[in-house]
C-alpha cells in the first residue's frame, strides 16, 4: 500500500508518521513545497523579538531525521498541484528541476494547512510587509529589522500573532502601534471579555492600540513601505508593517479534487477525518472539526488540535474505523507584556452566536494567598448555560497562574460539567505561593450557582 501525505509542517509530519507506525509495511511519502517540514511556528516571535537565541533550530524533525526514525520518505520542495483520488493519482511538481510527473498512491492524507491572510488593499506587495506564517517569514523579518532604519512598526490586527509581535518589536526598542477595529486587544480567537489587564499592560508598554481598519499600504521612491492609511482617513508613518489578520485553510487542491468543503471554507470531514472520497482523509488547518459545547464544526487553526487530528487520519488511512475524533474544547492562551491570558471553551460572543441561552459571571480575585509577597490580581469569567448550569467556556487573565490554570476547564468544558460541580465537587490545590485557599475558578464558580 502507498500513502501520500500531502503538507509537511504540523499536522502532516505527525500524520506520517503515525502512519508509518500503524502499517509499518506501507510505503508513506511526505510532500511539502517548502524547505522545511515540522517547523516550531509558535516560538517564532520570540525568536524575531530576541528572546529566543538566534542559533536555536525552530525545525523540530529535519527531513533526513523522518526518514532515519519514522521510514518516511519525504520530498521537500515538492508541490502537490493536482489530486485525482478516482484515478488514485497526484500529479507533483519538482520545484527544483521544473520537472512536472503523475504518481499513483492508493490512500492520500491532505494537510496543506492555512496560509495567512492579507488585507487587500492597493500597496500591500511593498517591501517591508510581512505575515508571520513560517520559517521564510521570519527569516525575512529579521532581515529587513537588521538591514533596514526601522523606528516605527505597525502591526495590522491585534490577535495573539499581532499581539506577540508587537511585544517583539518594543523587545527591540522600536515603536509599535496595532490597528484593530475593535479598538482592543484579543478581541477574536483569545477571548479577553473578562478584564482589561491585557489592556493596560500593552498601554504601559507604550503601544498604542487603534480602533482603525488599514486601507493602503503608501511606499516611498524604492517601494518600501513609509505609512499606512486607515479607514478614518490618517496615514500612520512606519517602516514596517506586519499584516496578522487570521489564516484561511488551503483548500484549493481538495475543491478542485471535488471534495466537499464546509460553511467557513474548510473540507468537510466525519469523525475519522475521511473526507467525501472514501480513499481521502484530511487533517490540520485544513479541516473543520466539532467543538465540544455545541458540536458546531469549525476551523481551529492550532498545532495543538492539528496534530490530535493528524493522528487520527493517519490510523484510519493505515485501518479505517480504528479511530475517530472527539470533540475539542478550543484552549488557547498567549502571554505578553507580563500578563497571561487563557481561553477555553466559547466566548460570550459565541456562545449567544451559537444561539445558547448563556450568561457571563465576573470575578477579580488573587494569584495566591493575599499575605504571600507576589500575589496579584487574577480575572475569572465563566460562560454558563442557564437552564443546566453547564459550562460553556471561560478566560482567565492575570500576571502569574492565568493560561495554566484556564487548563483545568478544558476536560470540564469537553464532559459538560457544571458550575455546581467545580464549586463544591473539584478539590483544587491550595497552597500560599501558588493559590488561595478558594481557587479563583471556584470563586467564580460560585458566584455562578448563586445566579442560577
Amino acid at each position: 500500500m502507498r500513502i501520500a501525505i500531502i503538507g509537511g509542517l504540523a499536522a502532516g509530519p505527525a500524520a506520517a508518521a503515525e502512519a508509518k507506525r500503524r502499517a509499518p509495511d506501507a510505503e508513506v511519502v511526505l510532500f511539502e513545497e517548502g524547505p522545511n517540514i515540522s517547523v516550531g511556528t509558535c516560538e517564532m516571535p520570540y525568536l524575531i523579538g530576541g528572546v529566543i537565541d538566534p542559533s536555536v533550530d525552530l525545525v523540530v524533525v529535519s527531513p533526513a531525521e523522518m526518514e532515519r526514525t519514522r521510514g518516511v520518505e519525504v520530498r521537500i520542495r515538492h508541490r502537490v498541484t493536482a489530486l485525482d483520488p478516482a484515478r488514485g493519482r497526484l500529479t507533483v511538481e519538482a520545484l527544483d528541476f521544473g520537472s512536472t510527473r503523475e504518481e499513483a498512491f492508493d490512500r492520500f492524507v491532505l494537510a496543506t494547512g492555512a496560509r495567512a491572510r492579507r488585507l487587500g488593499v492597493d500597496g500591500e506587495e511593498a517591501a517591508g510587509v510581512f505575515t508571520v506564517r513560517d520559517l521564510v517569514d521570519t527569516e525575512q523579518i529579521r532581515r529587513w529589522l537588521d538591514t533596514e532604519d526601522v523606528r516605527h512598526v505597525v502591526v495590522a490586527g491585534g490577535g495573539y500573532i499581532g499581539l506577540e509581535m508587537a511585544e517583539a518589536m518594543r523587545e527591540r526598542g522600536l515603536r509599535a502601534t496595532i490597528l484593530d477595529p475593535k479598538g482592543r486587544v484579543l478581541g477574536g480567537a483569545v477571548a479577553c471579555e473578562a478584564s482589561d489587564l491585557m489592556d493596560r499592560a500593552v498601554r504601559g508598554a507604550g503601544v498604542l492600540v487603534r480602533p482603525e481598519r488599514a486601507t493602503e499600504v503608501l511606499t516611498d521612491d524604492r517601494g518600501r513601505v513609509r505609512a499606512v492609511r486607515t479607514d478614518r482617513g490618517e496615514i500612520v508613518g512606519c517602516q514596517m508593517l506586519i499584516v496578522s489578520v487570521g489564516v484561511e485553510p488551503r483548500a484549493e487542491l481538495a475543491e478542485a479534487a471535488g471534495l466537499r468543503l464546509g460553511d467557513m471554507g474548510g473540507v468537510t470531514v466525519d469523525d475519522e477525518m475521511r473526507t467525501s472520497h472514501r480513499h481521502v482523509w484530511a487533517c490540520g488547518d485544513l479541516v473543520q472539526i466539532p467543538r465540544a459545547p455545541d458540536g458546531r464544526r469549525v476551523l481551529w487553526p492550532l498545532a495543538t488540535t492539528a496534530r490530535r487530528t493528524a493522528r487520527v487520519a493517519a490510523r484510519n488511512v493505515a485501518k479505517p474505523g480504528s479511530d475517530r475524533f472527539r470533540p475539542f474544547a478550543g484552549a488557547v492562551a498567549v502571554r505578553a507584556f507580563g500578563v497571561e491570558v487563557g481561553s477555553v471553551g466559547l466566548s460570550m460572543q459565541r456562545a449567544k452566536g451559537a444561539g445558547l441561552d448563556a450568561f457571563a459571571t465576573d470575578i477579580r480575585h488573587v494569584s495566591r494567598t493575599k499575605a504571600f509577597p507576589g500575589a496579584s490580581p487574577i480575572d475569572v469569567r465563566l460562560v454558563v448555560e442557564r437552564r443546566t448550569g453547564r459550562i460553556l467556556g471561560g478566560q482567565v487573565v492575570g500576571a502569574e497562574g492565568a493560561a495554566l490554570r484556564a487548563n483545568v476547564l478544558v476536560p470540564l468544558v469537553i464532559r459538560g460539567s457544571t458550575v455546581r460541580e467545580l464549586a463544591e465537587d473539584l478539590d483544587l490545590v491550595y497552597n500560599p505561593p501558588v493559590a488561595p485557599a478558594v481557587d479563583p475558578l471556584k470563586v467564580a464558580a460560585s458566584r455562578a450557582l448563586r445566579s442560577l
